[in-house]
């Protein structure tokens, strides 16, 4: 059984994963803070809602792979997919024309390990709600 076929854990998925990218595009600013020049990333928002509302309505996905040949492997869509959209911060805040707060950048970093810790738990009280519903305990 897939669990990304249920609407609510392919969004809590999706949320994952955009957290994931901008954890990383975090990082990005802060291993750059010192560089003149450079200016501090994040990515657009997800709006959560919209993402649960649009995964729960689709009846059939947009594009579905071909297999061509009988040995081809039905695969999953890839965490790859998710391009989120990054902007550029363009207030400066040094000499040097370098947008990077540390203090912002953290308190990013504390704000994306929250929502991520949050969907982990959500998504472990959605699976063992399955596996209650199945007739199967433990983790």
């Amino acid at each position: 059984m897939d669990l990304n076929n249920l609407p609510l854990l392919a969004a809590l998925t999706k949320k994952m994963n955009w957290l994931t990218a901008r954890q990383k595009v975090v990082s990005e600013n802060v291993g750059n803070a010192d560089t003149p020049g450079f200016k501090a990333s994040d990515l657009r928002p997800l709006d959560f809602r919209k993402e649960l509302a649009e995964v729960t309505h689709q009846a059939t996905p947009k594009l579905a792979p071909v297999t061509t040949d009988p040995h081809h492997l039905v695969g999953t869509e890839a965490a790859a997919k998710l391009q989120p959209e990054i902007e550029k911060i363009t207030t400066d805040r040094e000499i040097n024309g370098n947008t990077v707060s540390l203090e912002d950048e953290m308190m990013k970093v504390s704000e994306t390990a929250s929502d991520y810790q949050l969907m982990t738990n959500l998504y472990k009280k959605q699976v063992g709600l399955i596996k209650t519903a199945i007739g199967r305990t433990g983790s």
